[in-house]
């Protein structure tokens, strides 16, 4: 992973795979194990951030519609809120790209979003997602998992794991007057049940009115990687990594970042569809991105730039796939 040490958190990451506190030998210790690494411990996670993210508003809740809308309404009535990160147990409305709903199930998936004050406008958010999925890789990078090189990223939003769908990134915006724009981030990760996952998606989507015919990614867990992964550890790792990006990001913009995506591109290399409106808008190998990380793709009329959008990008080989094969 290039440059990895240069964006590194100052405080390391130092929980054990489990990452619950110690519990007694005798009856219930397991079971309370258990317990804990599938919810959020609010008092744990501000602690184990308060070094890292000292400037920070650290919010855990049981339940909420939308983590995003709950930050994006606070922006909009207060931007000096910012810089906050916010996790739920349950989101009732959490959203994924193009609108549709993010499939979670309560202690299997992580969900949780962050606010934070930019400066500049729209223009100088562009690769915000890729830097993003960056800082996502590294977090989960610095846990115990036995195949961190299983990890890759799908051009623009998702973070791959073996080739299946790990973690989602969902990003929205909210004027905040000149010079400066807020900013929320969603981030969804799956830590278990992949197969629930699958089933919940299929659900949803023959109860859609239409579907494009195109399959989805399917899903992957952490759990494959990381046995019995807690929650909190998870998020910890996650939040250290993504203020950093963020600080970075403001200060740098995408070109810090772009080096460390090209390494972590799982589709580098591979010939790819790229999909618009549930059609296919052009095929080639996919070179990586740019300066301002739009998708560079060789095509047999030469090399095509495509900005995210309502674009998609799946394999047309996925035994091609560098990252499918736990390589980036």
């Amino acid at each position: 992973m290039n440059n990895a040490a240069s964006s590194s958190p100052k405080t390391a990451l130092t929980a054990t795979a489990a990452g619950s506190p110690e519990y007694p030998c005798g009856s219930g210790g397991d079971s309370l194990r258990d317990t804990a690494s599938h919810s959020l411990d609010g008092d744990r996670i501000r602690l184990r951030l308060a070094a890292t993210c000292r400037h920070w508003q650290v919010e855990v809740v049981d339940a909420t519609g939308s983590t995003n809308l709950d930050l994006l309404a606070r922006l909009r009535e207060n931007a000096s809120c910012a810089p906050v990160v916010r996790a739920a147990m349950q989101q009732t409305a959490g959203r994924g790209q193009r609108g549709r709903a993010w499939q979670s199930v309560p202690g299997d998936s992580l969900t949780f979003s962050l606010a934070y004050m930019m400066p500049g406008g729209p223009a100088e958010l562009a690769g915000l997602s890729l830097a993003t999925g960056v800082a996502v890789v590294e977090g989960l990078s610095d846990l115990p998992l036995s195949a961190p090189h299983a990890l890759g990223l799908k051009w623009p939003n998702d973070v791959l794991l073996r080739g299946g769908k790990l973690a989602g990134i969902l990003i929205e915006t909210v004027p905040a007057g000149p010079g400066r724009i807020g900013v929320v981030i969603g981030i969804g990760v799956n830590l278990r049940q992949a197969g629930n996952v699958a089933t919940r998606i299929d659900s949803a989507a023959a109860a859609g009115a239409a579907t494009s015919g195109i399959p989805a990614t399917p899903p992957a867990a952490l759990e494959s990687v990381l046995p019995a992964p807690d929650m909190s550890s998870v998020f910890i790792a996650l939040v250290q990594r993504l203020a950093a990006m963020l600080d970075r990001f403001a200060e740098h913009r995408f070109s810090a970042f772009r080096d460390d995506w090209e390494a972590m591109h799982a589709y580098g290399g591979a010939s790819i569809r790229v999909i618009e409106h549930g059609r296919d808008l052009l095929h080639g190998v996919a070179l990586g991105v740019d300066s301002q990380g739009c998708l560079r793709v060789a095509t047999d009329a030469g090399e095509r730039v495509i900005a995210s959008g309502e674009v998609s990008v799946r394999l047309l080989d996925t035994s091609a796939a560098p990252g499918a094969q736990g390589g980036r």
